[in-house]
């Protein structure tokens, strides 16, 4: 097994220490949790261009990592923000019709995917998808700052007390970049899949 390879079964092991982390302290994490498991999902995040990187240097591509890095990817991002969501107040930055559509955004385009490449043409991520992803992370990992009471999370962008958190407008700002990442998908696939 290449160094790719290997960081990503390393993110995966991270992705599952940060959904652990969580789910043991729930219902109701400490914010010293929730910085935790942000720093966790934050190096995850991070190292996500790494193994990417260091397969296409040491021209280690492999199936195995074409499957396995965007699986990461989904469980870093869909895996805590389903963890996060029943968690104390947390539905009021996290709203649960952000997640599904997020959920239903990867169920959609992996159905493409499949159903494109079954056709003998490659499918994989353009910049769009790729920028849907920091974006998650992103507004994900802002949520977390906002469970661990981080001012910048918290502050109210609609005046004091206000309901329009830094937190809440990255999530809402995530879930229109994954709507139209997932129109995009699905613009592309229907040009193959309606090609004579």
């Amino acid at each position: 097994m290449g160094w790719a390879n290997r960081i990503t079964v390393l993110r995966g092991a991270m992705t599952a220490a940060v959904l652990v982390v969580l789910l043991v302290s729930a219902p109701d994490p400490s914010p010293a949790t929730y910085w935790v498991a942000f720093v966790l999902f934050a190096i995850t995040a991070f190292t996500d261009a790494l193994d990417g990187a260091l397969a296409r240097h040491f021209k280690e591509v492999s199936v195995f990592g074409r499957i396995a890095d965007p699986l990461v990817d989904k469980l870093l991002v869909l895996g805590t923000a389903i963890v996060v969501l029943p968690l104390d107040s947390m539905s009021r930055v996290l709203p649960a019709w952000a997640v599904v559509t997020m959920l239903a955004r990867e169920f959609l385009v992996t159905a493409l995917r499949g159903a494109v490449e079954g056709k003998g043409v490659s499918f994989g991520a353009v910049w769009l998808g790729k920028w849907k992803m920091v974006l998650q992370c992103v507004a994900i990992g802002m949520v977390l700052l906002y469970g661990a009471g981080v001012g910048l999370a918290r502050l109210a962008l609609d005046g004091e007390g206000g309901t329009w958190s830094v937190a809440h407008v990255l999530v809402w700002a995530a879930t229109i970049l994954t709507v139209i990442s997932g129109l995009d998908y699905g613009r592309r696939a229907w040009a193959v899949l309606t090609r004579d």
